[in-house]
């Protein structure tokens, strides 16, 4: 019974097909009369002054998109240029022809601007002057990093998170927070996204040359530390304002 029905729902199908193909074709050759009719009827060509305006109208929607692909390449062109302008100004600040160590220290400190990223490299070779071993050689310790010690914590704020020697997390009932992360200069890098940022400066906090970067409603203080050969930052929400996010950093202590 079951073969039955099934052989008759095939029958079916394939009926409903051959109407199918039969109206299809008889509705294009009605179609195909009717658009021979239209062009050999002088009253039912499209006016010439209408067919210039629409062209028209083409031709300035295609030059508009143009115009806003041309614009954005261009808008990303100078975000980089401000970056680059921004980070140039940090290796040749007034401070550089203080004095030749100052100047020393500021060469051993590389930059590499892209769109997406700028990274920081210190070069930490021998020879270079200027630069100590990094301070994590030392024996001194502290709560959340051995030997750096977060001197100031805005009240209300508490640890949510700690990867010792190497991350910590604070958090504040309203949702708010800061971090602070540092890392050995001694053959790494550090990469940071300065990719269209909504403010990008060169600071300068406790000697140590580095950029504070507003993107996506947070904010990001960086700086580089010669002397003990380490990358410190400071990240936070941007509820807390950048005055506070440096504060936090100037108040980072290497033991």
């Amino acid at each position: 019974m079951k073969k039955h029905e099934h052989l008759l729902e095939e029958y079916e199908d394939a009926y409903f097909a051959l109407l199918m193909e039969e109206v299809a074709k008889k509705e294009g050759e009605r179609l195909e009369a009717l658009n021979e009719t239209l062009q050999s009827d002088p009253d039912a060509a499209v006016p010439e002054s209408l067919d210039k305006r629409c062209m028209e109208t083409i031709r300035r929607h295609f030059a508009h998109q143009q115009r806003r692909s041309a614009l954005r390449k261009t808008g990303k062109v100078l975000r980089l240029v401000a970056v680059i302008m921004a980070v140039t100004v940090l290796l040749f600040t007034t401070a550089l022809a203080v004095s030749e160590e100052f100047r020393v220290a500021t060469l051993n400190l590389m930059l590499t601007i892209t769109e997406e990223y700028t990274q920081f490299s210190i070069n930490a070779s021998e020879g270079t002057g200027g630069i100590k071993k990094s301070a994590s050689n030392t024996d001194e310790k502290s709560e959340y990093f051995q030997n750096a010690e977060i001197g100031w914590i805005p009240e209300g704020f508490v640890c949510s998170e700690n990867i010792y020697n190497t991350y910590v997390r604070f958090e504040n009932d309203l949702g708010e927070f800061f971090y602070v992360a540092i890392q050995s200069g001694e053959g790494g890098v550090l990469r940071v996204d300065t990719e269209n940022p909504d403010s990008i400066e060169n600071i300068s906090i406790n000697g140590n040359e580095g950029l504070c970067i507003v993107k996506n409603g947070e904010i990001g203080v960086i700086t580089a530390d010669l002397e003990n050969c380490l990358y410190i930052e400071v990240g936070a929400s941007l509820a807390l304002t950048v005055d506070t996010a440096k504060k936090i950093s100037e108040n980072i202590l290497i033991l």
